[in-house]
């Protein structure tokens, strides 16, 4: 039995449950292309044998333990030039999902960041991130596929600085990720109207509220080296401004490395 139904108006109000697959992203890509399926629409997966991440990396996590899950949305093209937008939106509704999720649960907010572009860190650590990918037709925005992963019974995470929403509440239940999924489903939902009716700067704002190690100096590496840098903004294209050396440094993917003194 699917048990992967958002009270929502569309955002995971309908679902497919698959056992297993290479990825959620993938399968989700395939089938919209039939373009028969409806905006909101979820893939979620038990377990995922080649799980995408950010800048190509593989997503790795055990079986049954997390929330794999892609999503549909068609933003229009009207949007096309705000694609990063709706990344922030995603982020944020993705924050906003589990803080509700978390009220209600313990009567207290987590301390989660948005780190730059778009995982969560949850106590300085990874909890998960988001993966978006469009698809264009004849010049215009088609549809995105959202993929979220996110950490929820997951204990062992070897060498990975990386932390689960068990592991964090200490919680001596197995937290039910059909939950999870229901309470980001309807903050993500939140958030993507905001983003459909071109709240930009209201979500700019928001983002950087949220943003990990915003305006406070830390350890980087860049292709010249580690240094101590201050993370300034990042724009509506999504490259994130620097403070390096008393000058402004602008950095896209795979250009800036986070250096993390512990484990």
């Amino acid at each position: 039995m699917n048990k992967y139904q958002a009270p929502t108006r569309f955002v995971g109000k309908n679902s497919k449950y698959i056992p297993t697959c290479p990825s959620t992203n993938s399968l989700g890509f395939e089938e919209a292309l039939s373009g028969e399926i409806p905006e909101g629409f979820a893939w979620v997966a038990g377990h995922q044998s080649a799980g995408k991440g950010q800048r190509g990396n593989q997503w790795l996590a055990q079986p049954n333990q997390n929330l794999l899950v892609s999503f549909l949305l068609q933003p229009g093209h009207e949007a096309l030039d705000h694609q990063f937008y709706l990344s922030k939106s995603i982020a944020l509704g993705i924050v906003q999902g589990l803080q509700t999720w978390s009220q209600q649960q313990f009567g207290e907010e987590l301390p989660l960041a948005i780190k730059w572009p778009n995982d969560i860190y949850l106590a300085g650590k990874k909890l998960g991130g988001a993966l978006i990918e469009n698809n264009f037709q004849s010049g215009r925005w088609a549809f995105s596929i959202v993929g979220i992963g996110l950490n929820i019974n997951q204990l062992d995470f070897h060498d990975l600085r990386a932390i689960s929403l068990k592991k964090y509440t200490q919680d001596p239940q197995s937290i039910a990720i059909e939950a999870i999924f229901q309470a980001i489903s309807q903050g993500i939902e939140n958030e993507y109207e905001r983003f459909k009716n071109r709240a930009f700067q209201d979500l700019d704002k928001d983002y950087h509220t949220h943003l990990f190690q915003h305006m406070t100096e830390a350890t980087y590496e860049d292709k010249d080296g580690t240094f101590l840098g201050k993370i300034l903004e990042v724009n509506a294209q999504g490259l994130l401004c620097m403070e390096k050396n008393n000058a402004l440094k602008w950095y896209d993917l795979k250009e800036l490395c986070f250096i993390f003194k512990d484990i």
